[in-house]
């Protein structure tokens, strides 16, 4: 499966997002422009979500994304990994965003996996331990997402737990239904962070979680 990304790739980076990934395998510690290997292709994601998902290429890219638009703001690094609103300034110095959805579907079932590089592993420490304040900020508010094509979701920040290397975050569909919305996930190893949201419309049991831990491996 091919992963689509936005035109400005170079094309160095673009020869290695197009290529076919497997991410049932590890990969060695990526280079700046290797980022996108290190992610799950889209047959992998639909195995692991029991449905099929597809790439957004308007929702994904080699930069921090501005889509979508939460409200209020100090949720918006909270719902959306690898966002502007989490990264600008950030002083990251390599990024790949890849968001998928069912194809013509609602925004929920939705997957973004994304993977920062920062310029050493006190750098990647230090933008965990920021979020980690702004997600705690944000814990039992109200939010709503807003795409472009008109989509919204509406959800509220659970419990948010902080320890060394990782962070989690449950996200509850709002009003809630049942244990349905998102497992949010940041983890930093070495000078990367691994930046994955995963939402359906049951339970997301973990999913998110075993998604991060994947990409964790890939990175070798």
């Amino acid at each position: 499966m091919r992963i689509q990304l936005a035109a400005m790739v170079a094309v160095s980076a673009a020869a290695l997002i197009g290529g076919t990934l497997t991410g049932a395998h590890a990969h060695a510690a990526p280079e700046a422009a290797d980022l996108a290997t290190v992610l799950l292709s889209a047959d992998d994601i639909s195995e692991r979500m029991d449905t099929p998902m597809q790439v957004i290429s308007s929702e994904s890219g080699t930069r921090p994304l501005t889509t979508p638009t939460t409200t209020p703001a100090n949720c918006a690094s909270v719902y959306a990994p690898g966002s502007a609103a989490g990264y600008d300034g950030s002083g990251y110095t390599d990024i790949v965003v890849q968001t998928l959805r069912q194809p013509g579907g609602e925004v929920s079932p939705n997957v973004v996996q994304a993977v920062a590089e920062f310029a050493d592993a006190k750098a990647a420490q230090t933008y965990l331990n920021e979020q980690a304040g702004i997600w705690k900020n944000c814990k039992g508010t109200p939010f709503t997402a807003e795409y472009t094509n008109g989509m919204t979701a509406d959800l509220k920040a659970g419990v948010v737990t902080a320890g060394g290397l990782e962070l989690v975050a449950t996200l509850f569909t709002n009003p809630m239904k049942g244990s349905a919305g998102c497992e949010r996930v940041l983890q930093a190893k070495n000078n990367y962070v691994v930046d994955v949201r995963l939402c359906n419309d049951t339970n997301p049991g973990g999913k998110g979680r075993s998604l991060r831990s994947q990409i964790v491996r890939n990175l070798g």
